[in-house]
């Protein structure tokens, strides 16, 4: 019922801003008309909000912005007013605004939920994610793993600027699990912490053991207090095998390993990457969580807009 309300609320301003669009294009409305609409409507419906001059103008700015883009159109009923508003206000891509929209449905963000993520540039660090993905997932996963990932994730430690070992990086994300769950889309499922896996008479421990519903899979994150290196892949490797050989159901698809360091060589990643032949990827941690731009350094390594408009579509959205 709510959603059929916010539905009906943002068609009724999207024709309240079409009307306005059209009036000014044509017959000069300004600041005078708009603040007399406002008040005829306030009087012709008492006690309904929404009809202040400033928000007639962002219904305006909001026909404007979407109007000639059929693709996103259809899109904008789909989430709240204030959520559009937002996007409209701190995101000026269309690309970064539809993943925004689809976001919104999909997870159910809230008004904080999608300042919060704007904030933390989630959108880039989603696209900069450095995985082995396109070469070692089946097709039909291949368009659902493409925003299960983060190339950088924020950890939340004691003494951050102390040297510290992995099992305090580990006790950084088990003591503040559900804002880490949440962070990571809220696809995954803690498993467990130093989960003992017994493959070939030898023991191994995993870090920490995740179970996506999304990708209906396993995923492995192993972490590193200190900067990548290329023997931790061949570790990776090899809690995969020993997952996908011990506990994985044969409904299940492969595992997926996730190698958290505190700092990485990006050309050297991207190339050893390529050289595995199980899906992993390697990120790293509190590299760029307070940024609110996309560092220069890495905008490069961005995909390009043809590969984010394929990675859109296969975002869906119901």
């Amino acid at each position: 019922m709510l959603k059929a309300v916010s539905r009906q609320t943002v068609k009724l301003y999207w024709n309240i801003g079409k009307t306005i669009s059209q009036k000014i294009a044509k017959e000069d409305w300004g600041n005078n008309v708009v603040e007399k609409l406002a008040k005829d409507l306030q009087f012709e419906f008492p006690g309904i909000k929404g009809f202040s001059a400033r928000n007639i103008w962002r219904m305006k700015s909001f026909y404007d912005t979407y109007s000639k883009n059929e693709k996103l159109t259809p899109l904008v009923a789909e989430i709240g007013w204030v959520q559009n508003c937002i996007i409209i206000e701190k995101v000026k891509d269309d690309l970064e605004r539809e993943f925004y929209i689809k976001k919104i449905k999909e997870m159910g963000w809230s008004k904080l939920d999608l300042l919060d993520k704007i904030n933390q540039n989630f959108y880039g660090n989603q696209l900069l994610t450095q995985n082995n993905f396109k070469t070692t997932i089946t097709e039909d996963l291949k368009g659902r793993v493409a925003w299960e990932f983060v190339d950088d994730y924020n950890i939340e430690l004691v003494s951050p600027d102390k040297p510290f070992e992995e099992k305090e990086l580990e006790n950084g994300i088990v003591n503040n699990i559900v804002k880490f769950l949440t962070e990571m889309g809220g696809n995954f499922a803690f498993v467990g912490r130093q989960f003992k896996l017994e493959y070939r008479e030898k023991e191994y421990f995993v870090d920490l053991m995740f179970f996506n519903f999304t990708l209906n899979c396993y995923v492995v994150f192993e972490l590193k207090a200190r900067e990548f290196d290329p023997r931790d892949l061949g570790q990776l490797q090899m809690y995969l095998l020993a997952t996908n050989q011990t506990i994985k159901k044969p409904e299940f698809n492969a595992t997926i390993g996730i190698l958290i360091c505190k700092d990485k060589d990006r050309t050297v990643v991207e190339y050893l990457l390529q050289n595995q032949n199980q899906p992993m990827g390697v990120a790293t941690y509190n590299q760029y969580k307070n940024f609110t731009d996309l560092p220069k350094e890495l905008a490069k390594y961005l995909p390009n807009e043809q590969e984010i408009i394929k990675r859109l579509s296969d975002l869906k959205i119901d």
